[in-house]
């Protein structure tokens, strides 16, 4: 009684894992996702509020990302330093205004998944301060992958 059940079961499995290696065998091989081939990589800017900058992209971690921006931010010394980094495919960038009879600076930073709607971000941002008059210059645009 059970062999009979046991031998059509059998009978069964490989019957189905034939045909699965058929069917695997007829299909095209497909190449994973693109972003699973790309090693992650981050990207920073340090920017001070008169609007001087520095920027890395590229970099096998945030922490080394970061120490570069720092570092380089801080020999232009220009005031104290705003870092923001980011991975992977996004980017960040930073628009700046002139205000008052000093011409004293203030910049803002945007971020987006294309140097575009980073541009944007921070463009917007920065006309959003009424201080600005709608007068604002896109200052830098970077990407963590290097676009």
């Amino acid at each position: 009684m059970f062999a009979p059940r046991a031998r059509r079961c059998a009978l069964f499995l490989s019957c189905a894992l034939l045909s699965t290696a058929v069917v695997a065998q007829e299909r095209p091989a497909q190449s994973p996702a693109p972003w699973a081939e790309m090693p992650i990589r981050y990207g920073a800017i340090a920017f001070t509020a008169d609007g001087s900058f520095w920027t890395a992209w590229k970099f096998r971690s945030k922490a080394a990302a970061q120490a570069k921006v720092t570092a380089g931010c801080a020999r232009l010394n220009r005031g104290i330093c705003q870092v923001v980094s980011f991975g992977a495919q996004v980017c960040a960038a930073i628009a700046s205004f002139e205000f008052g009879k000093d011409g004293r600076k203030v910049t803002y930073s945007g971020g987006g998944v294309t140097p575009g709607a980073a541009q944007q971000a921070a463009l917007l941002r920065c006309k959003e301060d009424g201080r600005s008059g709608g007068r604002c210059d896109l200052r830098a645009v970077v990407c963590a992958d290097g676009r």
